[in-house]
């Protein structure tokens, strides 16, 4: 496995951590094949050049945009506080 295979497997985990249906975070129910199939979509519109301050790099920034894209193609939905904010 080279090194950008490793480091995708690797995101794709952390964002299964996050969002995933066994997450204890933020459970939207996630598929890994979701999850891959967003990343594929956001490195083709940002890279992966290093050089580039908003290519990919598997930070947290990426981890939300790929959320993003998955709320958007796949429908899933964000996971609102359970608890009521007093105004």
């Amino acid at each position: 496995m080279n090194t950008m295979n490793k480091e995708l497997a690797q995101f794709v985990e952390y964002v299964e951590d996050f969002y995933g249906a066994a997450s204890t975070l933020y459970p939207m129910g996630a598929t890994t094949k979701m999850i891959i199939a967003a990343t594929e979509k956001y490195i083709n519109k940002v890279g992966t050049d290093p050089e580039v301050s908003n290519s990919f790099c598997g930070d947290s920034l990426d981890r939300e945009k790929v959320r993003d894209i998955m709320i958007d193609d796949y429908d899933l939905v964000w996971p609102f506080c359970s608890e009521q904010i007093d105004s």
